[in-house]
């Protein structure tokens, strides 16, 4: 898992395509998004609401998919525009292309990224957390997430993003690739020591506000966007 993908070649930041083809199949809880209300703040405007800026693997298609799979412990690959589950990541790095994902994942804007991933991630963390009982911050409000160090702060989150660096989700942790290559050998009780643990408020607007804006400019920086109406 501590391969590095080959971020250099065009076809990386390729976000449009005619078609959409879905093979996931949800599992677990179906429609668990109907009605739901996380109670964070009001998400900040995309950039260009016509604008792709995601382009998500077909196992993470839709909010349900998400929400099951998160549930279920699985980990999320973040990169300059991509999201990957475990399996099309692995698929990634043992084909050295992104054809497959390419052919089969769905671009999103900004909003589609907010309602289809964010928000059954965050959901499904805070059931997580209800069941296992999470530590509460001083307001007794439960902290949810733990951020390594590298992360935890937008400074921190903007040099490894756009740089390039991966980011991982999985559970309630939010670390970058040099701490996920390290938890072999120093264990994730290391991880939470070292790291910031966050309320999921405090990890909405410190962590995934910055991330929107921070997508956008990586993408611009390389010149990569795909201007083409969402459809």
């Amino acid at each position: 898992m501590g391969a590095e993908l080959d971020k250099t070649e065009k076809a990386f930041f390729i976000f449009d395509k005619p078609e959409l083809n879905l093979g996931a199949v949800a599992s677990g809880i179906p429609n668990f998004s109907d009605g739901l209300s996380l109670g964070l703040p009001q998400l900040v405007a995309a950039k260009d609401a016509r604008t792709y800026t995601w382009l998500v693997c077909r196992h993470l298609s839709h909010a349900d998919l998400v929400y099951n799979y998160c549930l279920a412990s699985g980990l999320l690959t973040i990169v300059l525009g991509k999201c990957f589950c475990e399996t099309c990541y692995d698929n990634i790095l043992k084909t050295g292309d992104l054809a497959e994902l390419i052919g089969s994942g769905r671009p999103m804007t900004d909003s589609q990224f907010a309602d289809n991933i964010v928000t059954p991630i965050i959901a499904s963390n805070d059931d997580f957390a209800r069941k296992v009982d999470t530590p509460r911050s001083d307001t007794n409000i439960p902290n949810t997430w733990v951020s390594c160090a590298h992360l935890a702060t937008r400074d921190g989150l903007r040099k490894v993003y756009a740089g390039g660096g991966q980011i991982y989700i999985f559970e309630d942790y939010f670390i970058c690739q040099d701490c996920f290559n390290s938890i072999p050998a120093d264990s994730l009780v290391d991880l939470i020591y070292e790291g910031q643990l966050m309320t999921d408020v405090l990890f909405y607007e410190r962590i995934i506000e910055s991330l929107y804006e921070i997508n956008y400019e990586s993408l611009q920086a390389v010149g990569h966007f795909n201007y083409s109406p969402a459809i």
